[in-house]
């Protein structure tokens, strides 16, 4: 092979190197978003529950006997 077509493969392995990188910082940081609201939903049902069980408002819900 000669010198041009060598650099050529070369530069076309590193565009590709550098597409596959973006792709990956790209899946990174929907995976941080999504992490963030995963945990500030958790945040909102925790507290929620903290809520309800310091009102203790109605009593336990008791199952019908047959």
């Amino acid at each position: 092979m000669s010198f041009w077509t060598d650099a050529l493969r070369a530069l076309q392995q590193v565009t590709l190197l550098q597409h596959k990188v973006e792709q990956a910082l790209t899946t990174a940081e929907e995976a941080r978003r999504h992490s963030i609201e995963t945990r500030e939903r958790l945040i909102r049902l925790e507290t929620l529950i903290d809520i309800a069980m310091k009102r203790n408002v109605a009593p336990p819900l008791q199952l019908p006997e047959n």
